[in-house]
């Protein structure tokens, strides 16, 4: 009889590749907490100034790509956004982040993400455990808030490319009042190029995180 090794979620695949090089170097911190230092004064949801600026909402991703593909983790100012499943997503919900409550011209959030390809997936050498033939790409994107009339939860669109879009919607993907249509043809046209990264986060990035991390601690203990 043979035993298959059952196939690991690919979040699990993608830090076994890459997360656990970084994630090593600051133990004791919380992933989440990580990402969510990392950006705050990147854009659109660091920008409120008081409680009444800003609306708490959702946060998923919608993947374009086809079967696969797949958004392995990504990032929203530094925000946490989960992952999208090789069927398309929405992936899962996050709650909470802080969207402006009044959209305006130039509103823009960095978005970081990777996409999962398993195309030449080998399934001769998954059965025994090795997901080599699993390969990632990292992006990173400044990409425009499209206008929105409410803060409602928030839909990153990911396309083929390395291509983002980020709406606001009360309407889930897949309905007819979403922004984006599945069906749209020419969904991509307005999307933003992110460029390639060779690490989600930068060397620069990690040590302004471990240093604020400490000092944070440090005050605590005061």
């Amino acid at each position: 009889m043979t035993v298959r090794h059952a196939a690991p979620h690919f979040n699990e695949v993608f830090m076994a590749n890459f997360g656990q090089k970084w994630l090593r170097r600051l133990p004791g911190l919380c992933f989440v907490i990580l990402a969510a230092a990392l950006c705050r004064a990147c854009g659109g949801f660091a920008t409120a100034r008081n409680n009444d600026d800003f609306t708490g909402v959702s946060l998923t991703g919608v993947q374009h790509m086809g079967h696969d593909f797949n958004i392995s983790e990504f990032y929203v100012d530094g925000y946490y956004g989960s992952n999208v499943g090789r069927e398309g997503g929405g992936g899962g919900y996050l709650c909470c982040v802080m969207l402006p409550t009044k959209w305006r011209p130039g509103l823009s959030v960095e978005v970081r993400w990777a996409v999962g390809n398993w195309s030449k997936l080998d399934r001769s050498q998954t059965v025994l455990g090795d997901y080599s033939s699993l390969t990632f790409e990292l992006y990173k994107a400044q990409v425009p808030v499209e206008k929105y009339e409410a803060a409602e939860a928030v839909y990153v669109h990911f396309f083929a490319g390395g291509k983002a879009r980020v709406v606001s919607s009360i309407a889930g993907p897949g309905g007819p009042r979403h922004p984006i249509s599945r069906s749209d043809l020419h969904a991509a046209d307005g999307a933003t190029a992110g460029v390639r990264m060779d690490a989600m986060f930068t060397e620069e990035e990690l040590a302004e995180t471990s240093r604020k991390a400490k000092e944070k601690e440090g005050k605590r203990s005061q």
